[in-house]
């Protein structure tokens, strides 16, 4: 799905390294590179650079979705469980919209390392809203 416009690219993704690889609700998919200063003291990914991630693709693919409509998406809660610790290579997220609502999308997704194996298991809520004109 080719992303309509460059306000959905998110200055924190390109900090991190987001690779987007599939912005589908089906099947929205990011990858990122393990990389030291993303880890937390013990060498592990940081559970929050996972959360992010999860944020992140889930809410630009409802945001992608309902553009065109005049809405916007934006996080409203997050659950993160982490299975298994993250400390080299890739991470990728899938993730899957189970309810696509008027006003809120609710998403499972799944974290699996390099080796393909689950480090995460979390389910996100999105709000989508109408676009507010500027000034208002």
């Amino acid at each position: 799905m080719p992303i309509p416009s460059e306000p959905l690219r998110s200055p924190f993704d390109e900090l991190i390294g987001t690779d987007w690889l599939d912005d589908d609700p089906d099947h929205a998919r990011v990858r990122l590179n393990v990389r030291d200063d993303l880890k937390q003291p013990a060498g592990l990914l940081h559970g929050g650079v996972l959360s992010a991630l999860i944020e992140s693709i889930c809410s630009r693919a409802t945001a992608i979705a309902v553009f065109d409509q005049g809405l916007a998406a934006m996080g409203q809660s997050i659950h993160v469980s982490f299975v298994r610790p993250v400390t080299e290579g890739t991470v990728e997220i899938e993730a899957r919209a189970l309810h696509r609502g008027r006003t809120t999308w609710v998403w499972d997704a799944e974290a699996k390392d390099s080796k393909g194996k689950l480090a995460a298991l979390a389910q996100m809520t999105v709000v989508v809203r109408p676009i507010r004109e500027s000034g208002s």
